[in-house]
């Protein structure tokens, strides 16, 4: 097993954690997805991934505090690997047209992936892993990314529509994730400003990739 036998305390950090997510979700991922095709796709596909790890959550539940803390980065780890496939398509579609801007884009994309790393890190660790399992874990969320390079090479162009589509659902699922696990897992009367400070940290993140 390599869940520890005492209950991690949480962190602030995973407040903090929440924020950046926060941040990540409101000015890339749902921005990137209504620019594609419009509110409407946006919209729906945002719900529509928080209904579906809103009912994916209770699942890895066992009452304890250990595996509440697991499950959180189970939960997070499922949503940045299901975000990132599309990151692996605009790059290879990209790629098959401009490889000078498609390595541009990888770059900002590696940039973006530093706070989702340590959303998915923090929690697993907190929980007791190991951080050779832990690092592992966070590198497998990056292989949706190749895959998805792969196949956006072969295929070229791919459909504005399901990139815009899995890019809100995305977002819409991580929303969910940093409201109902990470941010109340700060704890204690700090959680509020961690998660301010998140938030903050977050936008400037999403600024400097932004400005191309």
């Amino acid at each position: 097993m390599f869940i520890g036998k005492r209950a991690a305390e949480p962190r602030p950090f995973l407040a903090f954690a929440g924020g950046i997510m926060v941040a990540i979700v409101f000015f890339d991922l749902f921005v990137e997805s209504a620019s594609l095709c419009g509110m409407s796709v946006m919209a729906g596909g945002a719900a529509l991934g928080g209904i579906v790890f809103s009912l994916l959550s209770p699942l890895f539940r066992d009452g304890s505090e250990v595996n509440s803390l697991y499950s959180m980065g189970l939960l997070v780890l499922i949503g940045i690997a299901f975000h990132n496939l599309p990151e692996g398509l605009a790059i290879g579609s990209t790629l098959a047209q401009n490889r000078g801007l498609a390595v541009s884009l990888a770059l900002l994309i590696f940039v973006h992936d530093i706070p989702e790393g340590i959303a998915v890190a923090l929690p697993l660790r907190l929980s007791g892993m190991s951080v050779r399992k832990v690092l592992w874990l966070a590198f497998i969320t990056g292989m949706p990314t190749a895959l998805g390079c792969v196949l956006g090479t072969t295929v070229g162009l791919i459909s504005r529509e399901m990139i815009a589509l899995c890019v809100s659902f995305a977002g819409g699922a991580m929303l969910y994730i940093s409201l109902k696990e990470l941010i109340p897992a700060g704890g204690g009367k700090t959680k509020a400003l961690y998660s301010l400070l998140g938030l903050c940290t977050g936008i400037i993140i999403t600024t400097v990739m932004n400005l191309k």
